[in-house]
């Protein structure tokens, strides 16, 4: 039996940031128990109709409208061993290839265009308290920062102090 949580259980999977990092952590350290695969599960297309392509036509410079294809995969980072944990996702990237019409795959060499955007992050662990662990491990690898590592952002202060809308008013009135 395992255990899930998603961003709304651990804030850090909803980042991308911290994917990302996740991510270059894992591939820097494979050879340390960790794991990685991302697996193309498709391709998303939009075509556009002829009657929009005019509409742009008559209102922009723009000739003609290219169509804009996805790469879709499911990815996963994991950490072997007792404290294992594994971190899945789906991840799409706006690619710049037209599709073939008979195999629905890209024409030639992916060529990318945007970076990844990460969905539908879930951590997984065999531990009861697993997310816990994903926790201290991310921010003993420096993935996560702690308040504390960062005290700039509470010790900036400033002049202007927060006005009540009721003295507001009374300002405004005098």
């Amino acid at each position: 039996m395992g255990f899930t949580w998603n961003s709304s259980d651990l804030t850090a999977l909803a980042d991308p940031h911290f994917i990302d990092k996740l991510g270059h952590y894992v591939h820097g350290h494979q050879a340390e128990n960790y794991t990685f695969s991302m697996n193309v599960m498709g391709y998303q297309a939009m075509y556009y109709t002829a009657e929009f392509e005019e509409i742009i036509k008559r209102e922009s410079s723009i000739e003609a409208l290219k169509t804009e294809v996805k790469q879709v995969c499911r990815g996963m980072f994991g950490k072997t061993g007792t404290e294992g944990w594994e971190v899945s996702f789906r991840a799409e990237a706006l690619i710049r290839n037209t599709l073939d019409p008979n195999t629905h795959l890209p024409l030639g060499e992916t060529d990318y265009a945007t970076d990844l955007v990460y969905s539908n992050t879930i951590l997984f662990s065999l531990q009861q308290n697993g997310n816990k662990i994903f926790e201290e491990w991310a921010r003993n690898v420096g993935l996560i920062e702690t308040l504390e590592e960062k005290p700039e952002i509470h010790s900036h202060s400033t002049n202007i102090l927060p006005i009540s809308v009721e003295e507001e008013k009374i300002q405004m009135t005098m």
